[in-house]
């Protein structure tokens, strides 16, 4: 009898075994990351929604940390509008790290979060002209974590160009602008401020009067971020490779206009998903300033399994910088 249970209990951890086998892996052997993955990437059926009539966007930002690791945080932001319920905006965000074998990529989700954010204006027929200052503060409603080889990998490929990313399932993202390298100098009114160069967005589409207030000889457009942390209102930027600023931030997205034209001079046209950088000196071989306090409270935001120990190790660093 002990013997058909031993051979039972063998039987049970082979089948294990080869479940987990089973599950996303990479196919060659674990490499450093290429540099260049670094960036802000959009998926390309964001288009066919708006095509459709939809407010959504998927996006995919990832970034080298200071100890040279990858980490990423997918986004899907969406504009609902209802019959009966409070209109609203969803933003659903998963992070994790990033596993890669030279342009092979494995994500590992470890964590999740969904918030909403609600719309207490004049509810506009077109969701576009609803009132950018009339939304609440995005609040969580959701908040999950998993722990890396529970079937959370999800193996992609990055292109030969290194501008796009294909997922197994199909989905393409593609990067916008250029790659997220190094930091990045900026002349913020009259002061130079020196920045990890993290931060892209896209445009998602023009405001109208009745969404946010007009300037005179200036065009308005609500657009999307990688992050905000690091941009305030008078940011230099640059919309489709024209100069332009930053007007005004919120959790995740922000207004953001082009500088005035002269009399007589046609505004240029800015489509929707065109790209949104920061318009300073890009400095490629300087490491990340990361690795410090921000970098640390990002690390336990994405990975709330990390151990005591752990935690522990990481602020005696942090102590015996100081």
């Amino acid at each position: 009898m002990f013997r058909n249970r031993f051979k039972i209990s063998v039987i049970l951890l082979t089948l294990f075994g080869i479940l987990i086998n089973c599950g996303d892996s990479l196919k060659g052997k674990p490499t450093s990351a290429i540099p260049e993955l670094a960036g802000f990437y959009v998926n390309e059926r964001s288009k066919e929604w708006f095509e459709n009539g939809k407010i959504k966007i998927q996006t995919l930002w990832i970034r080298r940390t200071a100890k040279g690791e990858m980490e990423f945080s997918h986004q899907i932001l969406t504009r609902l509008q209802f019959s009966v319920s409070e209109n609203r905006e969803e933003l659903k965000v998963k992070s994790g790290k990033l596993q890669t074998s030279d342009r092979e990529l494995l994500f590992f989700e470890t964590n999740g979060k969904e918030f909403h954010r609600n719309y207490h204006g004049h509810n506009s027929p077109n969701p576009k002209s609803w009132a950018i200052r009339s939304f609440g503060p995005f609040m969580k409603v959701k908040d999950f974590s998993k722990l890396i080889g529970e079937g959370t990998g999800r193996s992609a490929e990055l292109a030969q160009d290194k501008n796009s990313i294909v997922f197994s399932n199909g989905d393409v993202y593609r990067r916008i602008g250029n790659p997220l390298l190094g930091r990045i100098s900026i002349n913020l009114g009259k002061f130079k401020k020196t920045l990890d160069n993290e931060v892209a967005g896209v445009v998602l589409f023009t405001l109208d009067g009745e969404a946010f207030p007009q300037t005179e000889g200036k065009q308005n457009f609500f657009a999307l971020f990688s992050t905000t942390d690091n941009i305030a209102v008078g940011t230099p930027i640059k919309i489709a490779e024209f100069p332009g600023q930053v007007q005004e931030v919120f959790e995740h997205v922000a207004v953001v206009e082009l500088n005035k034209m002269k009399p007589g001079i046609a505004a240029p046209g800015v489509q929707n998903f065109s790209s949104v950088i920061l318009d300073g000196v890009v400095d490629t071989k300087t490491i990340s300033q990361k690795e410090s306090t921000d970098e640390l409270i990002r690390r336990l935001k994405q990975d709330p399994n990390v151990s005591k120990e752990e935690l522990i190790r990481e602020l005696e660093k942090l102590k015996n910088k100081e």
